[in-house]
């Protein structure tokens, strides 16, 4: 699980540092452009080159951690001809990137750095106690759905290696790959599976076909094409938790959630969330959605929970300013709340001239 978060020269950031440690549930806010996808990357992209590093000395102890980080970045953000300085911070004279991760197990920590000339291998990095006993493992379900094309993006990406989808994706589509566990397996994530099956009164299914998963109501089956966006985003997530890959020792990394979800539906995730939580699942969650924010800032109220609110704006400079909360005390100045009550503000406006 993560901690602390210490960066600087990142894309749009000249500095971020988390002033108290990250809780169970972050949510991150802020406008179009304010590097909010860029963030959650940085966070997965340390986090699963440790879970990779973990898994790989128990058969490779020799293995290089400065390798895998070097190559889950770069598969990450795809950078272009540059190479892994496309996201060292572009302003004027050259700058130097550096990243500081804090694990919340047995005080693991990762430190890395490199400047504008670094194309594909950091030769300065750190990793303390990297050997955990416990294993955590990420997971980013990225905004765009990518579940109806699971097959096309298994075939070009893992078997032909075209160019086109980040690791955010084929990570994500390696998990979903995964058979379901029938039994104990899940057992303890089976009341968050009913409530996901109630949402929409059915279920993701895997089936042994040329189509990978169908939605399944009732004793009727439906193709994805034919299956809503918002029940496709859902199914992914109880398909993670019936394979196993979603679990108390998780970090879930969600982009957009809210996307193709009504309301009520939104409202009903954001409770889910709030019971992954309380299981030891940790999120980190970015959203436009005025629903995702209310309703978390509910979940935090009624649940004594502590859910960290990040706000990011572009300042004059260009750069990235950030701002905290912890939505269990109040709801904080943001662009979201603002524009909510300046279209009220208008609409009351044109009542006051009728």
């Amino acid at each position: 699980m993560i901690s602390k978060l210490k960066m600087s020269n990142v894309m749009g950031f000249e500095t971020f540092e988390n002033p108290f440690p990250f809780p169970q549930v972050t949510v991150i806010l802020g406008k179009n452009d304010t590097c909010k996808t860029a963030l959650l990357k940085m966070i997965y992209s340390v986090g699963k080159a440790k879970e990779l590093y973990i898994k790989q000395t128990v058969h490779h102890p020799d293995i290089s951690f400065k390798n895998i980080i070097s190559k889950k970045l770069f598969d990450v953000y795809t950078p272009k001809r540059a190479g892994l300085s496309d996201i060292v911070r572009k302003n004027g004279t050259p700058k130097k990137l550096s990243v500081e991760l804090n694990f919340k197990e047995e005080d693991s920590k990762v430190n890395f750095s490199f400047g504008v000339d670094t194309r594909t291998t950091i030769t300065d990095v750190t990793i303390a106690n990297g050997n955990s006993s416990e294993i955590t493992n990420y997971i980013f379900i990225p905004a765009k759905e990518v579940i109806t094309a699971f097959n096309t993006i298994k075939a070009i990406a893992r078997q032909y290696f075209f160019p086109g989808y980040d690791d955010t994706t084929l990570d994500l589509i390696d998990l979903l790959d995964i058979p379901v566990v029938q039994g104990e397996a899940n057992a303890e994530f089976q009341d968050i599976l009913n409530k996901m099956s109630e949402m929409f009164s059915g279920e993701l299914k895997q089936v042994e076909n040329t189509e990978r998963f169908v939605f399944k109501k009732g004793n009727t089956e439906f193709a994805l094409p034919l299956t809503a966006e918002g029940v496709k985003h859902i199914g992914i997530l109880s398909t993670l938790i019936q394979n196993g890959q979603l679990n108390k020792n998780s970090v879930l990394i969600l982009d957009e959630p809210e996307d193709n979800l009504h309301p009520e539906a939104i409202r009903s995730l954001m409770k889910i969330i709030s019971e992954l939580a309380k299981k030891g699942v940790q999120i980190f969650i970015t959203t436009h959605s005025y629903f995702v924010l209310k309703q978390l800032h509910i979940e935090a109220r009624s649940n004594e929970m502590d859910i960290m609110c990040c706000s990011l704006n572009r300042n004059d400079r260009g750069t990235i300013d950030t701002s905290f909360g912890n939505l269990k005390k109040s709801l904080p100045d943001n662009s979201i709340i603002n524009e909510s009550m300046a279209m009220y503000d208008e609409d009351i406006d044109l009542d006051m001239k009728m």
